[in-house]
């Protein structure tokens, strides 16, 4: 059994609504989200995706531990998206978020299909119905 992560509950809470959001946002054809939108989707207050590292993480975790691939691949900066090669915050590959999840760089693009082609209906404590 996996030891319990120190998150608050609304860390917990807001987590496993981002992988929801990321579900639903591949089921509509989405082929990624920017850290603005999932803040947005997320209700929050500040929409420019700062603050959204720990729920990335525990999202991150979560995944893991349930075998569904990383959706913290799917949220990208709005730079590299306009620049046309959709990629997480550079400083996302800095920070403790790549190294947790066991993530390279190089390994992004594919782990962004694994997440556009993954059967997230088949996902039982998801409600995407």
């Amino acid at each position: 059994m996996t030891e319990p992560r120190p998150v608050t509950p609304l860390t917990a809470q807001r987590a496993r609504a981002t992988i929801e959001i990321v579900a639903r946002a591949v089921l509509a054809g989405e082929q990624v989200l920017t850290y603005s939108e999932l803040a947005r989707r997320l209700g929050m207050a500040k929409v420019n995706g700062q603050g959204l590292n720990s729920y990335l993480i525990e999202a991150a975790a979560l995944c893991a531990e349930q075998g569904l691939p990383n959706v913290g691949t799917f949220i990208v900066s709005h730079d590299s998206l306009q620049a046309g090669a959709a990629m997480p915050a550079e400083g996302s590959f800095s920070d403790i978020f790549y190294a947790r999840t066991g993530l390279a760089r190089e390994d992004v693009p594919a782990e962004q299909d694994r997440v556009r082609r993954f059967d997230w209906r088949a996902v039982s404590t998801l409600s995407l119905d």
